[in-house]
């Protein structure tokens, strides 16, 4: 499946874990399990919660470049019409990640799911808590923080219909799109 191969290498993680180490406080939406997404108040919470599960380095505002030119991040929701406020990069062990600061949700998941609607497949997910999106290049990076109760927001109707039993599957912001537990390999 599309999704799963542009998930591994690309897909953005959704944070679900405790508050603890997210630079938040506040309250946070419900996740899975009875858990809390986490709230990061700005890149710096960010940064340290992921440095919990896996390394985060040499943070920078430009995207690294992709093998073929442009950028590995290209479509990536961006900018205010997308409900983003900030985003910046930053190395993992075996690609990149984007930090993606989110002033609302709903944007950002309208973002998604046009993504998917232009067939762009796997750009119409992201892993995100309640206010950012972790978005990692490689499969990885993306599993070492599934330890850490990460979600995937999922605007894909394929993929959302293939989750498999026993996954959470919540309503997303945007009708269409989901949160879940559920990191295909």
């Amino acid at each position: 499946m599309r999704l799963s191969r542009t998930l591994t290498a690309g897909a953005a993680l959704m944070a679900l874990a405790s508050l603890t180490g997210c630079g938040g406080g506040g309250e946070a939406a419900a996740g899975s399990g009875g858990k809390s997404l986490p709230k990061a108040k700005d890149v710096a919470a960010m940064e340290r919660f992921v440095n919990q599960y896996t390394p985060c380095t040499d943070l920078e505002t430009n995207p690294p470049e992709g093998r073929h030119g442009g950028t590995q991040f290209e479509d990536v929701p961006k900018g205010a019409g997308a409900g983003v406020k900030e985003q910046m990069y930053c190395d993992a062990d075996r690609g990149h990640m984007a930090l993606v600061a989110i002033s609302d949700m709903k944007k950002f998941q309208q973002a998604l799911k046009a993504n998917d609607t232009a067939g762009k497949g796997g750009d119409a997910a992201a892993l995100v808590g309640v206010d950012f999106a972790i978005v990692p290049t490689d499969g990885d990076t993306m599993h070492a923080l599934k330890s850490s109760g990460l979600l995937l927001a999922s605007c894909s109707a394929e993929f959302n219909s293939e989750i498999p039993s026993g996954y959470t599957k919540n309503k997303g912001k945007v009708e269409g799109c989901i949160t879940t537990d559920y990191l295909p390999s």
